[in-house]
């Protein structure tokens, strides 16, 4: 059976006690008073939903706890970025990502995030042609600016997927594949997570893989044809289907051409030096741990 991760409420901490979770609050401090030492075993990270967090309350963070993760969630990039700082002295403590939104002027925020040696995390939608220039500015950081030291999602595991040839989907990597993620509403309502809200997480149609692609009733749509689709596994068709994916697949080509050229220059590599090397595969193995 898979194992489930659930993103809850600080306020319901006992409640899902036992279960692997995500805690999630605009308070860090609400945060902290409801994780007992041995709840931090079953947390993969804690959420902060905003991040206008007091000094007096990120030193809490700061003397708190073991090194658990910290997600910090941007709403609104182009306002927001500036408070990234504010969460740098925390570093020590606790490894930080960045869940920004992907909204006019994200691209500043996520600049500043790996400046700040902090893991991102796209939150993307369905994305009109002027966000899709700013992902092909950010995907040109993470990939060729060596100073860009963590990963950025979705391309990261995306990129090492097409890279290894091994099967990854955009539903399991932005953490809405209902088999491995639900989001439990402040009512205490189970879903898929925040971008399918009200949904029933027993749903199999959300997280569309090709064999539900292939039991839905006959219809031709732009799923059919895509090359991607086995990474991408119709995430970019909700909610509206008839989304067009032409910019989307763009970002996809330019991490699928980064796989192969990669993949090429190993086995250059190898063949002038008798083989994989220890480097080389040390090398490989530093790819699925960081950037």
């Amino acid at each position: 059976m898979n194992s489930v991760t659930y993103n809850i409420p600080a306020g319901m901490v006992a409640a899902y006690r036992g279960r692997q979770v995500v805690v999630r609050s605009h308070d860090p401090a609400e945060i902290i008073q409801h994780l007992s030492d041995d709840d931090l075993d079953n947390v993969q990270y804690i959420q902060l939903l905003s991040p206008y967090v007091a000094p007096e309350t990120l030193m809490l963070l700061a003397n708190w706890g073991r090194d658990v993760r910290l997600d910090i969630v941007i709403r609104h990039p182009a306002l927001e970025f500036p408070l990234l700082y504010n969460f740098s002295r925390l570093l020590d403590k606790h490894p930080i990502r960045a869940s920004i939104a992907v909204k006019p002027g994200f691209a500043k925020a996520v600049r500043l995030a790996l400046a700040l040696k902090f893991a991102v995390k796209l939150e993307i939608e369905q994305p009109e042609p002027a966000l899709i220039e700013e992902m092909a500015e950010v995907l040109d950081l993470y990939l060729h600016r060596p100073n860009v030291s963590q990963p950025v999602e979705y391309f990261h595991s995306i990129f090492l997927s097409l890279y290894q040839q091994e099967p990854a989907t955009l539903w399991v990597v932005q953490e809405e594949d209902p088999e491995y993620f639900r989001f439990v509403t402040d009512d205490g309502v189970e879903t898929v997570s925040p971008r399918f809200a009200g949904v029933d997480p027993k749903n199999k149609t959300i997280a569309r893989s090709e064999e539900s692609l292939e039991a839905r009733p006959l219809e031709v749509i732009e799923c059919d044809t895509c090359e991607f689709l086995k990474c991408c596994g119709g995430y970019f068709k909700w909610p509206n289907r008839n989304f067009s994916c032409e910019g989307v697949k763009t970002i996809f080509g330019t991490l699928n051409g980064a796989a192969v050229e990669l993949r090429a220059d190993l086995a250059t590599y190898a063949a002038l030096h008798g083989g994989a090397s220890h480097d080389e595969k040390s090398f490989v193995g530093d790819l699925s741990s960081n950037k």
